[in-house]
């Protein structure tokens, strides 16, 4: 899993700024989908979506830096609610990530054990990766979740699918997930990617019906991994 450069702590001291230039977006934040499916209940769902925003868009007038990260940076916003309000929200400005559900030629599902610090112990969870930001340009996702996979499984797909997408935390946080079905799988024997040093991987091998009995149990309690794996079962006509 690639990484960008080392941690960088902002002053404690910056001055809060109004100007323009302080709400200039990362190009991390991205806006809700709004293009219309070609469904007809669907499309009348998104013209409501649309003049919800209308009647609810904060405008921000605002922004300070409080921590550059190595994984994310930390933004205070100053936003104006449509009634004139003023709001000041703290915002995690994450690049985004993928996640991947790996399907064998057998339906059997691909997943990794990982420790995981703030939860206290190994989570079962699908392969996933944060994109690369190089000079304020971000990774294509389908490039990113090639090279996870290959990394977190020591697999490489023949074919890579996106079929969805969601936000982790849009209380706090613009890290958009983008899910991607892998198939027709092989090992990447010769010249694979590794993993991260500090990322300590054990390869898991389920049923996609195990799985979903794994999610019922409470065995699998990452949430990526739980809606990635429901979306690809619906995806695929199984429940």
């Amino acid at each position: 899993m690639a990484r960008a450069a080392p941690a960088v702590l902002a002053p404690s001291h910056l001055t809060y700024s109004l100007s323009m230039a302080e709400t200039t977006d990362s190009p991390a934040r991205i806006t809700p989908n709004r293009t219309p499916p070609g469904v007809p209940e669907l499309d009348a769902l998104v013209a409501e979506m649309r003049k919800v925003d209308s009647a609810t868009a904060q405008r921000v007038v605002g922004r300070q830096v409080l921590h550059r990260g190595h994984l994310f940076n930390l933004e205070r916003d100053v936003a104006l609610s449509p009634d004139g309000d003023r709001l000041t929200r703290d915002v995690v400005v994450h690049p985004g990530a993928v996640v991947i559900v790996p399907l064998d030629s057998q339906d059997r599902l691909l997943l990794v054990a990982q420790y995981r610090l703030p939860a206290g112990g190994t989570l079962l969870e699908l392969p996933a990766g944060t994109l690369d930001e190089h000079e304020g340009v971000i990774e294509d996702p389908l490039v990113a979740a090639h090279r996870e996979l290959e990394e977190e499984t020591g697999f490489r797909a023949g074919s890579m699918e996106r079929i969805g997408g969601f936000w982790s935390a849009p209380g706090f946080s613009t890290e958009y997930l983008t899910l991607y079905l892998a198939r027709d799988l092989r090992e990447a024997n010769e010249n694979r990617l590794s993993p991260d040093l500090d990322e300590d991987l054990s390869l898991v091998v389920l049923p996609l019906a195990g799985a979903v009995a794994a999610i019922e149990a409470g065995l699998i309690e990452d949430a990526k991994s739980i809606a990635g794996i429901l979306l690809v079962v619906r995806r695929l006509g199984l429940g």
